[in-house]
């Protein structure tokens, strides 16, 4: 992933919010719904993580 497709992420996730939270959407749509955004936000973590240690690696660089 890099920072576009994360990008791309987040913006899904606002449309998905937005439908689940739409009354006029069906539970049934909603359950699909929620199995795509565990993946989003499971993927997304990921890269925040991986981002995140590499900034620490980078620390621990400069402390030495």
């Amino acid at each position: 992933m890099n920072n576009e497709q994360y990008m791309k992420n987040l913006a899904r996730l606002k449309e998905i919010e937005a439908k689940v939270k739409d009354p006029q959407v069906s539970l049934d749509s909603i359950d699909a719904l929620l199995d795509e955004t565990t993946k989003i936000v499971r993927d997304c973590y990921a890269y925040t993580r991986g981002l995140k240690d590499k900034v620490e690696a980078l620390d621990s660089l400069t402390l030495q």
